[in-house]
C-alpha cells in the first residue's frame, strides 16, 4: 500500500511539474514583461530613427540620381575637357568592343563630319572582318580650338578576324577633333582616317 501511494505522489509532483512548464513555454501565456506599455520617451526616439533612416535613404538616392546624371552633364557641357573628351571616346571604344556599329557611330556627328557616308562603310566593313576588338587609349593632350576641342590619344585596338587566326594588333597616335552639336559633343575629324579599317 505504501509503495502505491508513494507512486501516486510521484505521479501528481512529476504531473504538476510538467504542467507548470507547459505553461510556462506556451505561447498564449503572458509574461508582465509583454503587457507592459512603453514609455513616452521610447516612443518619439524610434520615430525619429525611422525618419533618419527614411532622410539617409533619400540621400543615397540622390547621389546616385546625381552620378547618374554626371555622364549626361559632360556630353552636354558647354565648355570643353578632358572629361567631355573620354566620354565620347568611351562610346567609341564600348562601340568596337561590344561590336555595336550603332554605338561606335553615335560618337561621331554625321552632320558636320566630311565623309561621313564613306567613313559609315569603312567601318560596316571593319565589323564584318572581325568577329571581336580590345581597345585601350590614353590621353597624352587636350586643347581647345576655337569652338572645338582636340585630343591626341594613344590608341591601341587588337581585333580577331571572323575567318579565324591570329588577332591583328594596331596602335598609334589619333588626333580627334570633336565639336558641340544638338546631341551634345561628337567627333568631327579625326587622323588618320584609315586607322579604321
Amino acid at each position: 500500500m505504501r509503495r502505491f501511494v508513494l507512486a501516486l505522489a510521484l505521479l501528481a509532483a512529476f504531473g504538476c511539474g510538467s504542467f507548470l512548464a507547459a505553461a510556462q513555454q506556451d505561447p498564449n501565456s503572458t509574461s508582465p514583461k509583454q503587457d507592459q506599455p512603453k514609455s513616452d520617451q521610447e516612443q518619439p526616439k524610434s520615430e525619429k530613427d525611422k525618419e533618419s533612416e527614411k532622410d539617409k535613404e533619400k540621400d543615397k538616392k540622390d547621389k546616385k540620381k546625381k552620378d547618374k546624371a554626371k555622364p549626361e552633364d559632360a556630353y552636354d557641357s558647354a565648355v570643353f575637357s578632358q572629361v567631355v573628351a573620354s566620354n565620347v571616346l568611351n562610346d567609341l571604344r564600348d562601340g568596337l568592343e561590344g561590336h555595336s556599329q550603332r554605338l561606335l557611330l553615335s560618337a561621331f556627328d554625321q552632320d558636320k563630319m566630311d565623309g561621313y557616308l564613306s567613313f559609315e562603310d569603312q567601318i560596316d566593313a571593319m565589323m564584318q572582318r572581325y568577329d571581336s576588338f580590345r581597345v585601350h587609349y590614353r590621353i597624352t593632350q587636350s586643347t581647345i580650338e576655337g569652338a572645338k576641342g582636340v585630343v591626341l590619344v594613344d590608341f591601341e585596338m587588337e581585333e580577331i578576324p571572323r575567318a579565324g587566326g591570329a588577332p591583328v594588333r594596331r596602335n598609334g597616335q589619333l588626333r580627334f577633333e570633336m565639336e558641340r552639336g544638338r546631341k551634345g559633343w561628337k567627333i568631327v575629324d579625326f587622323n588618320p582616317r584609315g586607322f579604321f579599317s
